[in-house]
């Protein structure tokens, strides 16, 4: 007997099994390229009536970064500053020239040199960042990405993403480290990421963070922005960069007095870029006792939010799509409209809220019971969404969230979902899952047929499992 996965849920007849780092390449990345990818296709209808906020905030993502103030280029007849294009007076002018001159060693260097080089790269940016112009040229120490802390260590790897006064650096040596971004005295990254300012306004390309300034080399041309106004960096800045997935498989096997296979798979994919977040997620539960089937669960949810600002988002779609055949449920659809705001936002402990207004249809499998003309229900309700989250360690991630979907039409039909996730990091790519989902529904359908008892109002279920994330 195996058993992978312990599953409890009140009401079923037995023991039932059911239903945040990736490791990056550190290689060098294509920084020749101005040409970005076509982006992915192939949107949703569900999602249809977000294009329109989208539009609303277009102007915000089309609008140029302001660059900290700070003395023009120097004038004609001017020693250059270190890495300037002698003679050049506008980088906009031609653009291509600032986009393919990247000055980046061709080949790694070992790491003591690469430290010395990676420093004097820093300290030519710290000593002119008042002075940086359009046409400035960074000059890069190394082909990888470095962190110095304000121990004045040096860590070689891969910047990942900085959300939340947290940088993610994937470590060459160490694997991935959430940093504390008031500990990071300086990033050298070569490799191009967008970096998102104040107002959601964005610049990418290879850029060098000092103490006071963040100077990003773009196609238009370099430009400084304030540190204390830097809200996040995004990896890279392709469509594919801004796409992550999680895959995560659970397994029960039972033989001998108690012939049981049960089995839970929960997959989730997320876009994140400067202006917006998507995240999808599908959970599916199915398990037989005795070659009966006493387990058959699905669970969708959305989520599209929009930034307002670095507390703020509006949010045009969210909710659930659901389905038990053992709770006589064949589909309920909660979609809903709203907004958000960060409650706590520290490096290692977020903390949400979000609410709105939506509507719930409600169809049963088995409505002969019900009262003629009662099946579907149509309701209106009010979503009260809250989501936590807490760094423990470094390898070690705890997610908290609770949903509850007040139904004012209906007060019965009222339904929650509470979420409780460890996620422990054992490689690059895979991770060990501890998960446990509890569901209630006020007052409960009638149950699949007569011969049925009646329909628990709570279900419990506990998955430990594998997950291989991607992205």
């Amino acid at each position: 007997m195996a058993v992978f996965v312990l599953h409890t849920a009140a009401g079923e007849a037995s023991h039932q099994g059911a239903f945040d780092d990736i490791g990056h390449s550190t290689e060098s990345k294509e920084r020749a390229s101005v040409a970005r990818d076509r982006k992915l296709s192939g949107w949703t209808t569900a999602f249809a009536g977000v294009v329109f906020t989208l539009g609303l905030t277009s102007s915000a993502k089309a609008q140029d970064p302001p660059a900290a103030d700070s003395p023009p280029v120097e004038a004609a007849g001017d020693a250059p500053a270190s890495g300037a294009v002698e003679g050049a007076t506008d980088a906009v002018a031609a653009p291509e020239t600032i986009a393919e001159v990247v000055t980046v060693p061709a080949e790694p260097a070992d790491a003591d040199s690469a430290v010395v080089q990676v420093k004097a790269s820093v300290a030519r940016v710290k000593e002119g960042a008042s002075g940086i112009g359009p046409s400035y040229l960074i000059e890069f120490g190394d082909t990888y990405d470095w962190v110095q802390m304000v121990s004045g260590e040096w860590i070689k790897g891969n910047v990942d993403r900085m959300r939340n006064d947290t940088l993610e650096f994937d470590s060459d040596k160490l694997d991935t480290l959430n940093l504390d971004f008031a500990d990071v005295a300086a990033i050298h990254a070569p490799n191009s990421n967008t970096y998102v300012f104040d107002e959601r306004v964005a610049a990418t390309g290879p850029a060098v963070v000092t103490e006071k300034y963040v100077v990003v080399q773009t196609d238009e041309g370099t430009k400084t922005f304030l540190r204390e106004d830097l809200e996040g960096i995004i990896e890279g800045e392709r469509e594919r960069d801004w796409w992550s997935m999680k895959l995560r498989f659970g397994l029960t096997l039972n033989k001998g007095n108690t012939d049981q296979l049960t089995y839970d798979i929960n997959f989730n994919t997320r876009r994140e870029d400067k202006l917006t977040l998507l995240d999808l997620n599908y959970n599916s539960s199915f398990g037989r006792t005795q070659g009966s089937q006493n387990v058959n669960r699905h669970l969708g949810e959305f989520l599209f939010n929009v930034f307002l600002g670095s507390r703020w988002w509006v949010t045009p779609a969210f909710g659930q799509l659901f389905n038990d055949r053992f709770q006589n449920i064949r589909f309920r659809a909660t979609p809903a409209a709203g907004a958000g705001v960060h409650i706590i936002d520290a490096p290692k402990a977020t903390w949400d809220f979000m609410t709105g207004i939506g509507y719930q249809y409600l169809k049963y499998k088995d409505a002969s019971a019900l009262a003629p003309g009662s099946d579907p229900q149509h309701d209106g309700f009010i979503p009260l969404l809250t989501l936590a989250d807490f760094d423990i360690t470094g390898s070690v991630d705890l997610t908290l969230s609770w949903l509850t979907n007040l139904v004012f039409t209906t007060i019965g039909n009222t339904n929650h979902t509470g979420k409780a996730n460890i996620a422990v990091e054992l490689t690059k790519v895979l991770d060990l899952d501890v998960a446990f989902t509890f569901l209630r529904t006020e007052n409960p359908g009638p149950p699949p047929d007569a011969t049925s008892p009646p329909i628990e109002k709570n279900d419990y279920i506990l998955v430990v499992g594998i997950s291989l994330e991607l992205g």
